[in-house]
């Protein structure tokens, strides 16, 4: 059972199998790129999980006043009219909340454009983790394990490798050196 959390802890470090080579100071600015927007990310949505607990207590509340003026023999609609508004304004500090995130995500993405080198022909960036793939053979990135397509029709399955290469235990596939993940299944390396 070690083993497992050593994985997972190896995982959510950085730190996966092997010696990991030292960031150079491009390196080290998307490394804080991208913890500033996991930071502010995790931020926001705490603050709008919050405010969707305040749109459900006042749906709570329009139920709870609902329920007793019904009892009462006396429903008056104008009385609920507070809740509706207070949802009304939740509702608009919400999507407030979601565009300042999504504004603020898109100019960090603007950064780490500059600082990363476009990949190279025939290869594309992980849209979860930023490592290269081969475009239309990968199916699952070798860093962070990430989907990438829906289908594995184009990923060839080699019938035998290298014997400096790695191969995955799942499929076979050949891994790249320090791949964590299997890029046509998806299996841990």
């Amino acid at each position: 059972m070690s083993n497992f959390w050593n994985d997972v802890k190896s995982t959510f470090s950085g730190q996966g199998p092997g010696p990991q080579p030292p960031l150079d100071e491009a390196g080290k600015a998307i490394w804080d790129i991208e913890n500033k927007k996991h930071a502010i990310t995790q931020a926001s949505h705490n603050e709008q999980n919050a405010i969707m607990g305040q749109i459900n207590e006042e749906y709570r509340k329009i139920g709870e006043s609902s329920y007793t003026m019904n009892k009462e023999g006396s429903f008056e609609l104008n009385k609920l009219t507070g809740f509706f508004e207070a949802i009304d304004g939740l509702n608009i500090a919400l999507a407030e909340k979601e565009e300042k995130l999504a504004d603020v995500l898109s100019r960090y993405d603007e950064e780490l454009a500059i600082l990363r080198p476009p990949p190279p022909p025939g290869q594309a960036l992980c849209p979860n983790c930023g490592a290269l793939y081969i475009q239309g053979e990968t199916i699952f990135c070798g860093s962070c394990g990430y989907k990438l397509m829906e289908n594995n029709a184009d990923a060839g399955t080699p019938e035998a490798a290298p014997a400096q290469q790695v191969v995955c235990s799942g499929c076979n596939a050949t891994l790249a050196p320090g791949s964590a993940f299997c890029p046509s299944c998806g299996n841990k390396a």
